[in-house]
């Protein structure tokens, strides 16, 4: 996106992706676990694994690779104001994202 001129949407995508983790992070002991419900903005996802005909529903275990990686590229990726923003939890919806074009 950012390659393309959408600099305002993925700006906007990112730091929506960064608070939720760190919403989670505060709010749950600092554990960053593998998978999130995107719309929910939690990390309270029920999955189940195996095609054996049971039921094993769980939460995912935390510190996954790729979800620390991404959150790290995110951070990389984001102008500073909006890091700024993110240390104090500031939620995406009070952010305009318009004024960094």
């Amino acid at each position: 996106m950012l390659n393309y001129g959408f600099k305002e949407e993925a700006n906007e995508l990112i730091y929506r992706w960064l608070y939720m983790i760190t919403r989670n992070a505060v709010d749950y002991n600092g554990t960053i676990p593998e998978k999130y419900d995107v719309v929910d903005a939690t990390h309270k996802v029920y999955a189940e694994y195996g095609n054996v005909g049971t039921e094993f529903d769980y939460i995912t275990t935390s510190g996954f690779g790729w979800m620390n990686a991404s959150y790290q590229l995110g951070l990389d990726l984001l102008p500073e104001k909006y890091v700024e923003k993110l240390d104090n939890l500031v939620p995406p919806d009070e952010i305009s994202f318009e004024d960094d074009l």
